[in-house]
């Protein structure tokens, strides 16, 4: 991420980790779907029927599944960087390979599928490139994704590109305080975005009545291997400025006693915070166009006419 002091982040790096860790994701998968949860209790409080729905970051698309279901009248697409990721998504009924023709022309936009079913889709793609057409679909959603994007400005500008007027944009990061315990033992947490950030570049890139707000969970651990282990599933060191070479074996022993020791100094256990940054915001009925523009509503002169008579 770049600006506001934020760790600038390595988008091979990033790809790469995911690649890697599409077969171990499992050992994180209970943050995500414990945040996911929260999410859906407060979409809950929304009122929208949504044609087409995006989940962008949408990993092994369990998410996704359960927008399809809730939403069962709409075209659900899951869009992700890592491939292996979503060739791990096994929906009941499983998915006909190569068929994107499937997909309306309205929708598509130089889409290369991975998948897709009757209402389901997945493409591997990036966040801050749609390979999407504007103004396309109506919820967009994402999980614990934003803290992982480069340039945060250029997915909103891409996201605001391919909602429709009346859209709602619903999404879901780590904040600030998330792994300040690591942090403090010289663990190298990155740097998360403040969620005050992240409503002003809303207001700014053209989403209406932006909603922030964030919770604390606590993760507790009693084992350093356990932690080690379930904390990596859900992301590296993705610096620019991190060094170019592996983590020794010498170095992860070296962090383990470091764990170790800091669970015997806290009476058996050591406690992890979680800051989850909660975001929505809708696409005003009259949408911005590209480099500030706005359309023009014509008037027929006979309506004006009426409009300036007195009574």
């Amino acid at each position: 991420m770049t600006g506001n002091g934020l760790t600038v982040l390595d988008p091979d790096s990033i790809r790469r980790q995911f690649m890697r860790r599409a077969k171990r994701i499992a050992d994180g998968e209970f943050l995500l779907r414990e945040v996911e949860r929260r999410m859906f209790e407060r979409l809950e409080l929304v009122r929208l029927q949504p044609a087409r729905l995006l989940d962008i970051g949408c990993g092994q698309g369990r998410g996704l599944a359960k927008l399809s279901l809730k939403y069962p009248q709409a075209l659900a697409l899951g869009i992700d960087f890592a491939l292996p990721m979503l060739k791990r998504h096994q929906p009941p009924g499983g998915f006909v390979r190569g068929l994107v023709e499937r997909l309306p022309l309205s929708l598509r936009a130089g889409l290369d599928g991975l998948a897709t079913r009757s209402t389901e889709s997945l493409v591997c793609a990036d966040a801050q490139r749609l390979p999407l057409a504007g103004s396309v679909v109506d919820l967009i959603w994402s999980n614990l994704c934003w803290h992982w994007l480069v340039n945060p400005v250029a997915a909103l500008q891409e996201w605001y590109r391919v909602i429709r007027p009346g859209g709602l944009l619903m999404f879901t990061s780590f904040g600030v305080d998330t792994g300040k315990e690591l942090r403090e033992l010289g663990w190298p947490v990155p740097n998360f975005p403040d969620l005050h950030d992240v409503g002003d570049a809303l207001a700014r890139n053209g989403f209406a009545d932006p909603v922030m707000d964030s919770e604390r969970l606590t993760l507790e651990y009693r084992n350093a291997t356990k932690l080690v282990t379930e904390l990596s599933a859900l992301g590296g060191n993705a610096a620019l400025a991190r060094r170019a070479r592996l983590t020794t074996r010498a170095e992860k022993a070296h962090w383990l006693k470091v764990l170790e020791k800091s669970i015997e100094e806290g009476g058996g256990v050591i406690r992890v915070s979680v800051e989850v940054v909660y975001g929505h915001a809708w696409c005003g009925a009259s949408k911005k166009l590209p480099a500030g523009y706005s359309p023009v509503n014509w008037v027929p002169a006979n309506e004006t006419r009426n409009l300036s008579r007195k009574p």
